[in-house]
Order: C-alpha cells, then structure tokens, then sequence
C-alpha cells in the first residue's frame, strides 16, 4: 500500500457512518481504508476497469457503490466528506471541478486532495491550484507538504454561492 493513500485517509480521518465520496478509486486502495473505518463510500472513477478492480479488491468491506463517470457531470447528492488520491484537477482545461466539490460536500464537511508529486515545482502547483480553487468555492484550505507528496484540505464554509468574503 502507498503512503499516499495512507496520508490521505489519515487526513480525511473518515468516521463511522459518515458518506465519503472518492474521486479517481482506481484500485480501490484508500477506498479499502475509509470502509474499514466504517463510513460509507462512493467511489467513482473514468475507468471502468478501475472501479470493477475497486469493487472486487474491497467486496464486503462495508457499504460501497462504485461506477464509471466523470465527477464534474454527477449529481450524487452531499457527503460529510470527499477525497482523491493523485487526480490533478488542476492540471488539465478546468471543468468545474472545484465547483462540482462545493455542490457535493455538506457545509461543514471536508475535502482532501493528495497529490504524489515528482517534484517541488509541480507540487507547488498542485497546492496554490488548488487552494485557490477550493478557497474561491467557499472553502476554507490548507496546504500541507508530506514525503514526495502534497495535500490540500478543507472544510466547506460557505453556505451561498457568489457569497462575498470580505
């Protein structure tokens, strides 16, 4: 198992009982480790290769629904939490995925992205990207510097869109 999913779990610190939602399961690893901490998942991945591996790798490890789509297009509801484990949102043509976070994380609830980072500069773009696009959706953000990794949390305080923040 990779550090990196440990940290963002450990990061996320899930509860029993609370709704997560994963973005990017890939194999179901970090997945594995928020069932066992008994809170319930939805895993969601581009791949359906990946969620059919998640869904196999974590079979009655608690509750989990896991399916192919892109996160930005969903409308799952809200969860107490939401993470990803090396999805660079930022990286790639914006499709609202900071938006999309704002929508499905309950006011209060918290967001961590881990990024496994092949170096300073990339993690410092990860972080201030991120930051700043979480913090611009009414999030109140962290960045923190692990081995070879980055991560921003945060926990949604903003209970209206367009709200300004003087």
């Amino acid at each position: 198992m990779a550090k990196r999913h440990r940290w963002a779990v450990e990061l996320l610190a899930p509860q029993r009982g609370e709704s997560v939602l994963e973005i990017g399961c890939g194999h179901g690893i970090a997945t594995g480790l928020v069932l066992a901490a008994g809170a319930d998942v939805v895993a969601v991945d581009r791949s359906g290769k990946m969620v059919e591996a998640c869904i196999k790798r974590n079979a009655g490890l608690g509750r989990l629904t896991a399916f192919e789509s892109e996160f930005e297009t969903l409308d799952l509801g809200t969860f107490d939490a939401a993470f990803a484990v090396n999805v660079d949102f930022t990286r790639h043509e914006d499709r609202g995925w900071a938006s999309a976070f704002r929508k499905t994380v309950k006011l209060g609830g918290r967001i961590v992205l881990v990024l496994e980072a092949p170096g300073i500069r990339t993690a410092e773009r990860f972080a201030l990207t991120a930051a700043a696009g979480l913090a611009g959706v009414g999030f109140e953000v962290d960045t923190l510097l692990g081995e070879g990794m980055v991560a921003v949390q945060g926990v949604r305080r903003d209970a209206s869109p367009g709200q300004s923040r003087g």
